[in-house]
């Protein structure tokens, strides 16, 4: 599926990204391993509840960016293309039936 090796390729450079302006590394990417996947989501999550209850400096636009394309990757690896959906609820309802 080329979507999905496009998506792991983005997915890697907003986690590059995202690492660069973190003061903490996040655990390693493996992009083989839905378990790994799902981990690293959960941990960005935690790391910006936790910023935000104390209120220190967090790259937000970087965060939701990469658990926009964490949760893109592990929908992809489920066989559900977001994009063809959001291109398919954009159709008139004469054309879905």
């Amino acid at each position: 599926m080329a979507r999905l090796k496009q998506a792991k390729e983005v997915l890697q450079e907003a986690y590059n990204l995202f690492n660069q302006a973190s003061e903490k590394a996040l655990p390693p990417l493996a992009l083989s391993n839905v378990d790994s996947i799902q981990n690293l989501l959960t941990a960005v999550i935690r790391r910006e509840s936790l910023a935000v209850s104390r209120k220190t400096s967090f790259p937000n636009k970087l965060s939701a960016d990469l658990r926009k394309k964490l949760a893109d990757v592990l929908l992809l690896l489920d066989k559900v293309d977001i994009e063809v959906i959001k291109a398919n609820a954009k159709l008139p309802a004469a054309n879905k039936a």
